[in-house]
């Protein structure tokens, strides 16, 4: 598939002579949603202002939808929600789309298109409700409406659930869930990994301005170290032992269930098969998206 978004090799220094980003190289094809991580300095927003054409690298090249960044011709089909955005607080939320529509020099659009956004988003029924009168999270929402305003092919969204309580991030991940089973991309930079890792198709980690690790995440997470071993029963005597083994052992209505390494595997079968015990089930365990950021960035550290 083609990639829409290219970094290649791109670095920014600052005039302090502060290092922003250095030779940091990704893809995101078409049709993936691609979580940016990293902790906080990594050089994230650096990013997404040169992907947006706010911010130019000093080396390097930048593709975006098969144009610079910053070209016309690409801006038409990005929708972008910054982390930071502030609104007309004395406008409506119909009028403050409208008057988005007209900046973009789009108003073809009529206000049943401008009502489905907002019930997409759970503004339906604040239609003549000022903006000063939202909460953080009616903003929050009403921000995503504005970056799905023109049906953008490519969506950058920088910290798309703050200030959303958990219903609300819900209905944040299940929009986004929406948009990629409509072949939308979507490139999403989030602290909040575990809920990330439930849509992402595309890890990409970034530390101190440079590439930690990039890939599918199911590649990333596909091989966990560890194994999850079901056994109908276990003796006290049997049990004993597994966890001197180094097993991790607990019981549940489905019969006793033990967590060992991968590497203790075949040990471990062959002692249960020598107990007599029923082996239930067998199966790796993937990792989480947190784990592979946190161990990412603590061995940099």
């Amino acid at each position: 598939m083609p990639s829409l978004i290219e970094f290649q090799n791109v670095t920014k220094v600052f005039q302090d002579r502060f290092t922003a980003l250095s030779g940091v190289s990704f893809e995101v094809e078409a049709g993936e949603v691609c979580a940016f991580l990293g902790p906080n300095g990594a050089g994230k927003t650096t990013s997404i202002s040169i992907l947006m054409g706010f911010l130019f690298p000093d080396s390097g090249a930048v593709q975006v939808l098969g144009f610079t960044p910053g070209d016309i011709r690409a801006k038409e089909k990005i929708g972008f929600l910054p982390e930071n955005f502030a609104f007309y607080k004395h406008l409506t939320a119909p009028k403050l789309l409208r008057l988005h529509l007209a900046l973009s020099g789009r108003t073809a659009v009529d206000d049943g298109w401008i009502g489905e956004l907002l019930a997409r988003v759970k503004l339906s029924g604040y239609e003549d409700l000022r903006i000063s009168k939202y909460s953080r999270g009616m903003v929050q929402r009403l921000g995503i409406a504005q970056a799905l305003l023109a049906d953008p092919e490519l969506l950058i969204l920088d910290e798309p659930t703050s200030g959303l309580d958990p219903a609300g991030r819900k209905d944040v991940l299940d929009l986004l869930a929406s948009l990629k089973a409509a072949g939308k991309t979507v490139f999403v930079s989030s602290h909040i990994l575990p809920e990330v890792e439930q849509i992402c198709d595309r890890v990409v980690v970034i530390d101190r301005g440079r590439l930690v690790q990039t890939g599918r995440l199911q590649d990333l997470l596909g091989s966990g170290d560890k194994v999850e071993i079901m056994v109908d029963q276990l003796s006290e005597e049997n049990g004993y032992e597994a966890v001197r083994r180094g097993a991790v052992v607990s019981r549940s209505e489905r019969g006793v269930r033990m967590v060992i390494d991968s590497s203790q595997r075949r040990a471990m079968e062959e002692f249960l098969w020598s107990t007599g015990a029923d082996i239930l089930s067998l199966k790796q365990l993937r990792g989480s998206l947190e784990d592979l950021f946190l161990k990412l960035v603590e061995e940099r550290h």
